[in-house]
């Protein structure tokens, strides 16, 4: 068999291997994201339940309530607090009137 021929063929089987290999990565790749997606909107879900459970039973509590439990149940925590808002690790609490009315996540 020619040089050629045999260059040929060892180039082919690479070629094939190589794309075999990214289309894999590539569909691995997509899968890893939708089940990321998935655990985020379960997470989305979970707060706002939560939040929805914590505005409702929890309209006693004020501002300064709410960021002395946080600040106890997680020290170490970066706490945003601005005139109506607390927010701790990308879930809001928002009060009107100094009294907690939504939570968002």
């Amino acid at each position: 068999m020619n040089k050629w021929k045999l260059s040929f063929f060892i180039i082919l089987i690479a070629l094939v291997v190589t794309n075999s290999f990214w289309l894999y990565k590539a569909i691995d790749a997509g899968v890893t994201y939708t089940y990321q997606q998935v655990t985020l909107d379960e997470k989305t879900k979970a707060v706002e339940m939560l939040g929805a459970l914590l505005v409702k039973n929890g309209q006693q509590y004020t501002k300064k309530d709410v960021l002395y439990i946080l600040r106890q149940l997680n020290k170490d925590a970066f706490i945003v607090e601005q005139e109506n808002l607390i927010n701790i690790e990308g879930v809001k609490f928002i009060f009107i009137n100094d009294k907690l009315s939504e939570v968002k996540g």
